[in-house]
């Protein structure tokens, strides 16, 4: 896929998605697909969605802090706090 497609999927992905994310679900889907597409994804993310890379930046350090996270700790699927009903 050339490069202007692949913004142009992105894109497409970003528009149906977006209604839906709050501004901590966009950091991270955002990251996971900058991080799918590989080298250069961040950029190409970024002129897709017009989110800054300081912003995918942010999702990718949140995945990689939930991924520690869950190593260490056995309840990460969790969405309340333990003993919060």
């Amino acid at each position: 896929m050339s490069n202007n497609q692949e913004i142009k999927s992105i894109q497409g992905k970003y528009d149906l998605l977006s209604p839906y994310l709050n501004e901590k679900t966009r950091r991270i889907w955002a990251a996971i697909e900058a991080q799918s597409l590989g080298w250069g994804g961040i950029s190409q993310v970024a002129l897709a969605t017009g989110l800054s890379r300081t912003t995918i930046h942010a999702g990718i350090r949140l995945l990689l802090d939930a991924s520690e996270e869950e190593t260490s700790n056995g309840d990460s699927n969790r969405i309340r706090s333990s003993g919060a009903g």
